[in-house]
């Protein structure tokens, strides 16, 4: 790229100069209608106008990053004042002159560059305008104020040229990454309408208000669902200019464009910060803003616009720079169904509110239906939440290890660099192939050692409040307590749910070596076997019990609750406490070679391991496999466990459910389609390769290549878990 490209695209440094000392890093800014003149500083509060070149510090600017896409423009002569706007203004003819810099945003400048290498200089206060040489008058003092901003208007475009002394990277080739925009003629490409307004209704978001930019192209047609483009960070007028041109090329489909900021709780009185949402909503994980958008935003603009948008994930894409690129990356993770394409320009993915987790999340999730395009800068951000530039390579990473259709470039420049010149080039992207659906990538290859290509999850049964603690028998059926119609049900072969018997309370299933059906109630303190008849025979009384498991000696585990707290071994009609101290086990597994046993704590993120001996007391405890805790979560919460025939420990929590090495950390995580909570495990079926997952009332299940295992099976060797 040019070096006048590069520089401006790039983190901008500032350097201190005194008056009539030789600069170092100093431009001149050259008025493109009258290039034989220069912008001259006069002294704090006169008005800045144009001159004939004079050598001068007056007549020598530096320009300092202010974040995201701003600057903010000094003289040599009083490198402690700023280009500003007077008295804020945003009308047409509103003068220019120096302030000291306070970083307020009529202080502020977006520096876009055109086509003829020139560039314009738009205030972010005063959205449409830009810097004039009023009539590029070619006297000097002309006349230098805001005026309505258009692209193609030569006295809004200046030049910026490097001054002596000024380093000036060697040039470099156009980044292209092999991309080419097809060529179109001006006239093909249609001028879309923009509306404003804004909104401040928000549930998710209470008491904050936010400007919203809607552009509706001009080939917006009511009858059919528009494609929506939602940008987290505003409207520029740029982006209205590269949407126009895709559309018109084809490169994108007809898009409704909703451009929109974070929210601010404006402050009840005056003199004061109102409380700024930016962080919260945008680098704060979760769904929270997806929702925002989804169930308060896209409606309120459909409704108010009269436009028919489409609701489909599909139809969608989200883009951002810095924190409002990790915002979109966010809502497609959270939310794949909702959208679908994702530009995340030097995305946050940084420890500001745990975005620093999503390179090991995306390593460790089935991977997602998200296409997406991601940059950072060579010399991105950096501060107490993280480097930038490392944590976006971690992303690209993590991407590539989990099989996502997606492309990332590091640009030579600073925060937020680029986000326009790779703009054109993201959609194209984003969109090719459209309206065909985005698709899943293989996932990591740890998730690819249970999963089976194109065997996807499916609804085995729904309206099923209160279900609890699937077991499974040696034929592959599985068993589960109604606690809604005090049942015991099974799901047979043919996937079919039918009634077994009556559950007597029960709140814990766990299948014997022979074949029996042990139930468990807290409410009762009794447990009772079932024969394959459905008769039930009473085996303990007065423990109450929250899990249950049975073991091929015939022994089983229990944890109980209601004062009989802890973990407790029942054989021949005895009862033991083998542990005391884990006071809350909600899930309990015995490894295939039968000596592992392992308890969850739904309580926090962990699951101990015990040595088990024959008699079934427990030795050498720890605190041994670490769970993924959601960041708006307390903890785990897992609930229900299992072990695979081939080793991997699979837990039901709070994120879907989690799979464990032999040695501990989880590598896989298996959300549900409906991002519900997993509050049972199992696997069954007639090759008994069918996973389970029980949630609050409803059961999916999908094959996998991992088998049950039980009291019912023989002993296993187990193998240690690949890296």
């Amino acid at each position: 790229m040019t070096f006048m490209k590069s520089f401006f695209l790039g983190l901008l440094l500032c350097v201190s100069l005194s008056g009539g000392a030789e600069d170092w890093g100093a431009y001149a800014i050259v008025s493109a209608s009258a290039p034989e003149l220069l912008l001259e500083a006069p002294t704090s509060g006169e008005r800045i106008s144009i001159a004939k070149p004079s050598g001068l510090a007056n007549q020598k600017w530096t320009f300092t990053s202010k974040g995201g896409e701003f600057y903010s423009v000094h003289s040599a002569a009083a490198p402690e004042l700023a280009l500003t706007a007077a008295k804020a203004g945003q009308d047409n003819g509103t003068p220019l002159h120096l302030e000291s810099d306070t970083g307020r945003p009529e202080q502020l400048w977006r520096i876009v560059k055109q086509a003829d290498g020139s560039f314009s200089f738009l205030p972010k206060h005063a959205d449409g305008k830009g810097l004039d040489h009023l009539g590029g008058v070619r006297t000097p003092g002309a006349k230098i104020d805001l005026w309505a901003y258009n692209p193609g208007d030569r006295h809004l475009q200046w030049l910026i040229k490097p001054l002596a002394g000024t380093a000036i990277p060697p040039p470099a080739a156009p980044e292209t990454n092999g991309y080419v925009a097809p060529e179109i003629a001006p006239e093909k490409i249609l001028k879309g309408e923009i509306r404003r307004s804004v909104f401040n209704d928000s549930k998710i978001f209470p008491g904050t208000t936010r400007e919203v930019v809607v552009f509706i192209p001009a080939q917006y047609d009511p009858a059919k669902p528009a494609c929506v483009y939602v940008k987290t960070d505003g409207y520029n007028p740029k982006e209205k200019e590269l949407l126009e041109t895709l559309i018109a090329t084809g490169e994108m489909p007809v898009c409704v464009g909703v451009f929109v900021r974070p929210g601010e709780t404006p402050a009840p009185m005056k003199g004061t910060l109102g409380r700024r949402n930016r962080c919260l909503e945008y680098d704060g994980v979760g769904d929270a803003n997806a929702r925002f958008l989804v169930e308060e935003l896209l409606p309120y603009v459909a409704k108010e616009q009269k436009l028919n948008l489409s609701t489909s994930g599909n139809d969608r894409c989200i883009s951002g720079g810095s924190s409002g690129a990790i915002a979109a990356f966010t809502a497609a993770w959270e939310r794949p169904e909702w959208f679908s394409r994702v530009y995340a320009n030097s995305g946050s993915f940084v420890a500001f509110r745990g975005g620093h987790e999503y390179p090991t999340l995306v390593r460790k999730y089935e991977a997602k239906p998200i296409r997406a395009y991601l940059t950072t800068g060579t010399r991105d951000m950096e501060n107490c939440a993280g480097d930038w530039f490392l944590l976006d390579q971690e992303m690209d990473k993590a991407l590539k290890f989990s099989g996502y259709d997606y492309r990332f470039h590091i640009i030579n420049g600073g925060h937020v660099a680029g986000y326009y010149d790779h703009h054109r080039e993201a959609m194209a992207f984003l969109w090719k192939d459209w309206p065909k659906p985005v698709a899943a990538g293989a996932s990591a290859p740890r998730a690819q050692d249970m999963l089976l290509p194109g065997e996807g999850w499916r609804l085995l049964a729904d309206h099923l409040p209160g279900i609890l603690s699937p077991a499974t028998n040696a034929a592959g059926e599985v068993f589960f307590i109604d606690t809604h119609t005090n049942r015991i049900r099974r799901i047979g072969l043919d996937d079919r749910v039918a009634d077994f018997a009556d559950a007597a309370q029960a709140n814990a299933l766990s299948f014997g070596a022979k074949g029996e059906l042990y139930a468990a109630s807290a409410q009762t303190g009794k447990i009772l076997a079932y024969d394959a008849g459905g008769q039930a025979n009473e085996i303990l009384a007065g423990l109450k019990a929250r899990q249950l498991l049975a073991t091929p000696q015939g022994g089983l585990f229990l944890s109980g609750e209601g004062g009989d707290e802890g973990v407790w071994f029942i054989k021949d009609g005895k009862k033991t406490l083998v542990d005391a101290d884990l006071k809350q086990a909600t899930g309990l597994a015995l490894r295939p070679d039968q000596w592992i046993l392992a308890a969850a704590d739904g309580r926090s993120k962990w699951a101990y391991s015990y040595q088990t001996n024959t008699d079934g007391k427990l030795a050498n405890k720890e605190k041994f496999f670490w769970l993924h805790v959601n960041d708006w979560d307390d903890d785990a919460g897992a609930s229900g466990a299992i072990y695979a025939k081939e080793g991997q420990l699979i837990l039901a929590t709070r994120a879907g459910l989690q799979v464990c090495a032999d040695d501990g950390p989880t590598q896989v995580i298996l959300p549900l389609p409906d991002h519900a909570r997993a509050f049972g495990v199992a696997l069954g079926g007639k090759e008994l390769d069918l996973l389970f997952v029980f949630t609050a009332d409803r059961i999916w299940c999908r094959k996998v290549k991992v088998h049950a295992a039980g009291a019912f099976s023989p002993w296993t060797k187990v193998n240690g878990t690949r890296l």
